[in-house]
């Protein structure tokens, strides 16, 4: 009886997995209804039974994306770790990147797309010798070759695994020039994937502001100036 006094019919079924126990499904009627039988108790176990699925299947699905974020904050910290001249530039292009794409009109689902770009973009210099990525002078021509490696080492180390399909372009093409001059691939024009025009002027713009062994950051004056000039 509830606190009226009004007595009423209950059925509690649990809600499971195997032997994962997810919560109880209980149905309500008044005692003048009338009483639960075999077609409702039978009804109640095959919903609860959905239901179990449905929540494992959640609860797995949150696991994943869990799973998911910690890879590319690990993949990202093992980058800052080996390349400590630039450590934070992968958050910083990828904060750029995210407030020019919000002001290019992509919604929130390419936005989030664009920020796990922005952080993983250089995620390929991984595969780059120390002695190169930490050299405090300008690099010989054999030595930038290498580092013009780092995007393509960068796809293959992100190509199979299926949640950062999305990204590959970003990771692949931002050394791309609008004028056919960038690597890998010499891509012209609008045939740079948008994605990644996006993340190379936030990279470029990033890249110039910011102190270098070897160089003071330019003044934003000098940076304007250069992406005027292509």
């Amino acid at each position: 009886e509830i606190g009226t006094g009004q007595a009423l019919h209950v059925v509690v079924v649990a809600i499971q997995r195997q032997s994962s126990q997810l919560g109880r499904m209980i149905a309500i009627r008044n005692a003048g209804d009338n009483e639960f039988g075999t077609i409702e108790a039978d009804l109640m176990k095959s919903t609860s039974l959905m239901l179990g699925v449905h929540l494992i299947n959640q609860r797995q699905y949150l696991e994943l994306q869990q799973m998911f974020a910690g890879m590319i904050h690990s993949l990202a910290s093992a980058l800052d770790a080996k390349d400590t001249y630039t450590r934070g530039h992968s958050s910083r292009v990828a904060d750029l990147s995210v407030e020019l794409a919000k002001r290019l009109g992509y919604d929130s689902e390419a936005v989030a797309r664009i920020r796990m770009g922005g952080i993983l973009h250089d995620i390929g210099k991984i595969g780059v010798d120390d002695s190169v990525l930490r050299k405090p002078g300008r690099l010989t021509e054999e030595e930038f070759a290498q580092i013009k490696k780092h995007p393509m080492i960068g796809y293959d180390i992100l190509k199979g695994i299926r949640q950062f399909t999305p990204i590959l372009p970003i990771v692949r093409n931002h050394h791309e020039s609008w004028d056919g001059h960038g690597y890998p691939d010499r891509l012209v024009g609008e045939q740079i994937p948008r994605d990644a025009q996006i993340v190379a002027v936030a990279d470029s713009f990033d890249a110039m502001t910011s102190d270098r062994p070897y160089r003071r950051g330019m003044s934003l004056e000098k940076v304007v100036e250069i992406f005027k000039h292509g």
